[in-house]
């Protein structure tokens, strides 16, 4: 007895020993499968986090090459105009918009020169100031459907453009950009460098990510606005 005794004490030793260093198969197989499960849940939520990161810092750089040609403008007392790659668009001359490395980017800050000075074109020469911005993944120009036709309060346009910009040539068809006068006020031009009348130079650059949509409007005397489509309530929020 004793020994049948020592026997079941020594298997149910192995048994506890067993069990506390390490994992069955069965153990390990869960493990996996809530691991999975969790991973299936959360990635969207990541992905679509990120996606708003992006979305968000595209919409910034619009705004920040609004205020950044007005504020240089004053500053220097040049035009700035400020260039867009809607659809491939370049400056005024078709020149594309390019870092000093070479490489293409979304927008591009022109520092023009003085009113009547030798190379005031609107168009990127050889030499003159640029300031680039970077593209976001995931983010291109105009938006999705929805947000339906519906522009925010403070664009003049009543629907949306296609192409993603409601920037306007003189004579009030769409264009990629816009020239900040001396005093800080946006005007709109033309190919040629025409200049319109005070007020001409208010627009809207539409952005779309695959779940959201922006707008950053620029007023009429240089006021920038940053707008989010809020698919709930059907309307853009600032």
């Amino acid at each position: 007895m004793d020994r049948l005794a020592t026997k079941v004490r020594r298997a149910d030793a192995d048994r506890r020993i067993r069990r506390t260093s390490g994992f069955t198969l069965i153990e390990i197989a869960i493990v996996v499968a809530v691991i999975g499960i969790v991973t299936a849940v959360a990635m969207p939520n990541v992905d679509r986090y990120f996606e708003g990161v992006n979305g968000r810092a595209a919409a910034r750089s619009v705004a920040h090459a609004f205020t950044h040609a007005r504020a240089q403008a004053i500053r220097t007392g040049a035009n700035h105009v400020v260039f867009f790659s809607i659809g491939g668009a370049g400056d005024t001359a078709g020149n594309p918009l390019e870092r000093p490395d070479g490489g293409l980017v979304p927008i591009l800050v022109l520092n023009d020169g003085t009113p009547g000075s030798a190379n005031q074109n609107c168009e990127i020469d050889t030499g003159e100031e640029t300031v680039t911005f970077n593209a976001q993944d995931g983010v291109g120009w105009g938006f999705n459907a929805p947000p339906a036709a519906s522009t925010p309060p403070d664009e003049e346009l009543a629907n949306i453009p296609a192409g993603g910009s409601s920037l306007r040539l003189p004579t009030g068809a769409v264009t990629t950009w816009v020239q900040f006068r001396p005093d800080g006020v946006p005007v709109a031009i033309d190919a040629a460098c025409n200049a319109g009348q005070l007020g001409s130079g208010g627009g809207t650059i539409y952005l779309w990510t695959e779940n959201r949509d922006f707008a950053i409007t620029l007023s009429p005397l240089g006021g920038v606005r940053v707008h989010t489509w809020n698919v709930n309530s059907g309307a853009w929020t600032s």
